[in-house]
């Protein structure tokens, strides 16, 4: 009789659990069986193991292991598994197996030293956390990128306040003008947010790119040259923004949008592809170089490559700054 039927009074009818059953059961969960001989460095793997592994072996050495875990975990991955040959309490580590995006999240589980022994061998257990640290991931992404948003906002905020200072003829004047500007590029932030939303159809980039630029028009030339063919979709329209945004603040900071420069914005549709190009002179002399490394470049990269699935260049020079992107369309 089992603890639950002593516990009840009541004896089980129907199938016992089997061995199968049990590993079927935590299977679907995500859950492999594993066990590893720190003396003969041979580690012992269930069917979900040899498929999070990438082995068809049920009985591999564990550096052939080692050397399939991501490069980056490859170290402390090794260090927590070997201590878990002497250490008497529960562990957990986590790790990736394989590279680059596809590369998949594992944690081992378990109790060390002898208390995890049966024979030779140590038991444990392999979780799939995949989804879990990939939604950390985007969590942290998209924390670090409403950071640089606000940090992006005061600084328009600032760009927009010195742009009208400059020619503001009265304080009523000036509140009036800074309040306009502040409006429309709220209309633009809004334009985004309510398409994506409401799936309220495709939005025309000109549209867009228009009303986040319409607060700089007073500050400088600005020519925007986008046909009526390049749309974005209403889950793409914050993608398209945000690139618009960062180039704007980066312009505001740095080149035409402070004052007095020229801005070329164009856009068009061919073979199946949309290319935007976004052309500024001068540049001024502080502006940062285009070495990829800061978080705007990867807030680009992010949106334009990874989301949009399309390549871009930014090249900075005497003549001024040139930024080319190409997205596939639909």
């Amino acid at each position: 009789m089992s603890a639950g039927e002593a516990a009840t009074g009541e004896t089980m009818t129907g199938e016992e659990w089997t061995l199968a059953q049990f590993s079927d059961t935590i299977h679907r969960g995500g859950v492999g069986l594993w066990a590893w001989s720190p003396e003969r460095r041979l580690a012992r793997l269930d069917g979900l193991c040899r498929a999070f592994w990438g082995t068809t072996e049920a009985v591999v050495p564990i550096d052939a292991l080692f050397a399939r875990v991501n490069a980056e975990d490859r170290d402390g991955m090794m260090h927590d598994w070997m201590a878990s040959a002497i250490d008497p309490l529960p562990y957990s580590f986590d790790f990736r197996i394989g590279e680059g995006a596809q590369a998949r999240w594992i944690s081992a589980r378990g109790i060390g030293g002898n208390a995890g022994r049966v024979g030779d061998w140590l038991h444990a257990i392999f979780l799939d956390v995949t989804e879990r640290r990939r939604a950390e991931e985007a969590e942290r992404l998209l924390t670090a990128e409403l950071a640089h948003r606000v940090s992006n906002m005061f600084t328009v905020a600032r760009a927009l306040t010195a742009i009208v200072a400059r020619d503001a003829t009265s304080a009523p004047t000036f509140a009036e003008d800074l309040s306009r500007r502040f409006g429309v590029l709220h209309e633009a932030t809004v334009l985004a947010t309510r398409s994506h939303r409401l799936d309220q159809g495709d939005v025309r980039l000109g549209d867009l790119a228009e009303r986040i630029l319409a607060p700089y028009r007073d500050g400088a030339d600005i020519a925007l040259a986008i046909s009526d063919e390049a749309v974005a979709a209403p889950d793409r329209v914050n993608d398209y923004a945000m690139i618009f945004h960062e180039l704007a603040t980066n312009s505001a900071k740095y080149g035409a949008l402070s004052g007095g420069g020229a801005l070329r914005l164009r856009g068009d549709v061919a073979d199946g592809r949309l290319q935007l190009t976004w052309d500024e002179s001068p540049a001024s002399s502080a502006a940062p170089k285009a070495d990829g490394t800061g978080f705007g470049s990867r807030l680009l990269r992010q949106t334009i490559e990874r989301s949009l699935g399309g390549r871009f260049e930014r090249i900075i020079d005497a003549d001024g700054l040139h930024f080319a992107m190409t997205v596939p369309v639909g």
